[in-house]
């Protein structure tokens, strides 16, 4: 019996032993990696741009699209209504009227979504993507809700004295300022009350969910950016290129967006512009956003 299982056992280590090498060998080299897998799950989190128009959205945009591993278009302008669909107060119950479920309805919308921006992200060779559109943030729980609360969120704020400058000053009349309008119609204060309603929003969705946003402030950007985009890239995990500095060398498709940076090749220092205002129609303008200023590190101001 003893001459069997001494048998038994040389038998194990001839014939056993280097199978089970061998496939821990093949099981080694199929598994990926800790960091591969780590990737591979950074590539699935949304990156969502979000600012009021006239933000320097398109700019910082085309600052993101430089980067090797990030595709971000134009504004596709879809994700605000989707969020509406699935974010407007009582819309599990509209849709249980029909009898549908209102998870599945934004799993099923947000796979499709997620779909769309993957097919483009490989058409521009990268693994990861990003969406560049200011009218989120009338919409920004519902389109967080509809991708599953894991995007990362990179807001932009600019001196609402700036925005209200240069919205008020369009002609015709931009068309999101005509509600405003109505309540205040000089066109410059009007403006003013259309950055904080918009600002409003984004600063609740931040204090709501810190861990997934993170601001920087357009005078930041054009100032210094390599300091300031360095923290955007950080904060999306992703490693420093010195090439998004010259994003202006970058191949960008088209679409949507402000015109102007299409032609702009460096990084332009655009601020101050509402002090060609009366100072009259500053402190208006000035009463209307200093509180909400304040809160984005603003500091004070006299007119």
């Amino acid at each position: 019996m003893r001459t069997l299982r001494h048998a038994m056992t040389a038998l194990r280590l001839r014939v056993v032993s280097p199978v089970v090498r061998a496939r821990g060998a093949i099981l080694r080299r199929v598994r990926p990696a800790p960091a591969a897998v780590a990737n591979e799950a950074l590539d699935r989190v949304p990156i969502l741009i979000v600012g009021c128009h006239r933000s320097g959205t398109s700019l910082l945009r085309r600052c993101v699209d430089a980067h090797s591993r990030i595709a971000c278009p134009g504004e596709t302008m879809f994700l605000e209504p989707l969020g509406a669909m699935v974010g407007v107060p009582r819309a599990d119950e509209g849709f249980a009227t029909i009898g549908v479920d209102l998870d599945e309805v934004r799993e099923e919308t947000a796979g499709r979504v997620r779909g769309w921006f993957e097919a483009y992200a490989r058409s521009r060779g990268k693994p990861r993507w990003a969406d560049k559109s200011p009218n989120i943030a009338n919409q920004i729980d519902g389109v967080d809700l509809l991708l599953g609360r894991e995007a990362r969120f990179v807001l932009i704020v600019r001196d609402g004295m700036d925005v209200a400058t240069s919205l008020g000053r369009s002609e015709p009349l931009w068309w999101q300022l005509e509600p405003f309008v109505r309540i205040e119609p000089d066109p410059y204060v009007a403006a003013a009350r259309y950055w904080v309603e918009l600002n409003t929003r984004i600063l609740a969705f931040r204090q709501a969910h810190p861990e997934r946003c993170h601001t920087l402030r357009y005078v930041d950007l054009v100032r210094e950016p390599e300091r300031t985009l360095r923290g955007v890239f950080a904060f999306l995990g992703e490693s420093w290129e010195p090439t998004v500095l010259d994003f202006n060398t970058a191949a960008h498709t088209g679409g949507l967006e402000d015109h102007h940076v299409r032609t702009t090749t460096t990084f332009e220092d655009n601020t101050g512009r509402h002090r060609q205002l009366p100072i009259e129609l500053q402190r208006r303008m000035w009463a209307v956003v200093g509180p909400t200023m304040r809160q984005f590190g603003y500091e004070d101001r006299s007119y």
